[in-house]
């Protein structure tokens, strides 16, 4: 068995999620056990369980995960594992992190030196126009833009990468065989067939739910050295993005808007994320490039000292059905 299809399979079996299976595979393994002894290991890994998994179950969970590889390949969504070498670094240390994710397009992007940019999805045409032209700045600085291809300052942020030859990262909420919003189809194409890149933890089949979209964040925010907020309303999604970023200990900054915008309902959030003095306002070239420079800092201090409290994962696990 593969590391896609072992860990597809544990996504799968009800009662283990993200941090019992990362307990799993770091803590203890699954090396050449046989399906009886599988079973009592899952069932005995002091997981809190409440129910007994039994070895039908097992032998399904494994049979669905079968058919969601064969799916991926028919849809060329390509596989990454948290067991594999290249699984990116930036998402295995985070708290929560995923132990799988689906993607289409340029995986080695994933690892770039990136920068969030995200707002709302109902912008101000002045927020618009920033949102595209900071991306269009950063683009030519050579740094990745991720963001989550929604309606409002994340197209603009695409599209501000993309049409300065620039890359840019999707983060979905939902399977990568359908496209969250509908109207952003040709956005997401355009992104895969320009050495960009759309990812998801989702497997096909998965539609979009408020869940998913908060879930999403953490990886948004876990992929990107700095975050900029555009636009946001006091309650807005961005909010998410902008407490796992804290949580991680990213840099993240917020556009200062000038008294002409700060009646509008969504300036009302980054006026009260500019009084966090967390967060870098930025306004300005010099301001934008101040915030460039711990971004720079936070990259290389990133690759210089990965994370010690990462597992030590199991290089190659076997997982046997008989």
């Amino acid at each position: 068995m593969n590391n896609a299809e072992f860990i597809i399979t544990l996504t799968l079996i009800k009662g283990l999620g993200r941090k019992t299976i990362n307990k799993i595979i770091g803590q203890y393994g699954l090396n050449g056990l046989e399906t009886s002894e599988t079973i009592d290991y899952l069932n005995n890994i002091n997981l809190k369980m409440k129910r007994i998994i039994t070895k039908d179950e097992l032998k399904y969970a494994n049979e669905v995960a079968k058919r969601i590889i064969e799916i991926c390949n028919r849809e060329n969504i390509r596989i990454s594992t948290l067991l594999d070498e290249d699984f990116p670094h930036k998402l295995k240390n985070i708290d929560d992190n995923p132990v799988i994710i689906y993607y289409k397009g340029n995986y080695n992007c994933l690892n770039d030196k990136c920068i969030g940019i995200i707002g709302s999805r109902n912008p101000s045409l002045h927020g618009i126009d920033v949102s595209y032209k900071i991306s269009s700045i950063l683009s030519q600085k050579n740094y990745t833009i991720v963001s989550g291809l929604a309606n409002g300052c994340d197209t603009f942020a695409h599209l501000g990468a993309l049409d300065t030859y620039g890359k840019t990262i999707a983060v979905m909420p939902c399977g990568l065989d359908m496209v969250y919003p509908k109207n952003n189809h040709d956005l997401f194409k355009r992104i895969i067939n320009n050495n960009g890149c759309v990812i998801s933890e989702y497997p096909p089949g998965h539609t979009v739910s408020k869940y998913k979209l908060i879930e999403r964040d953490r990886l948004q925010s876990a992929l990107s050295e700095g975050i900029i907020v555009i636009e946001t309303t006091e309650n807005g999604g961005s909010l998410h993005t902008v407490n796992y970023a804290l949580n991680q200990n990213k840099i993240v900054s917020c556009y200062k808007h000038n008294q002409d915008y700060l009646n509008l309902k969504t300036v009302k959030g980054n006026i009260k994320l500019l009084q966090n003095e967390e967060i870098t306002p930025i306004y300005d070239k010099k301001s934008l490039n101040e915030f460039l420079k711990k971004v720079d800092n936070f990259y290389k201090y990133q690759n210089i000292n990965p994370n010690p409290q990462l597992y030590e994962y199991v290089e190659q696990i076997h997982f046997k059905f008989l």
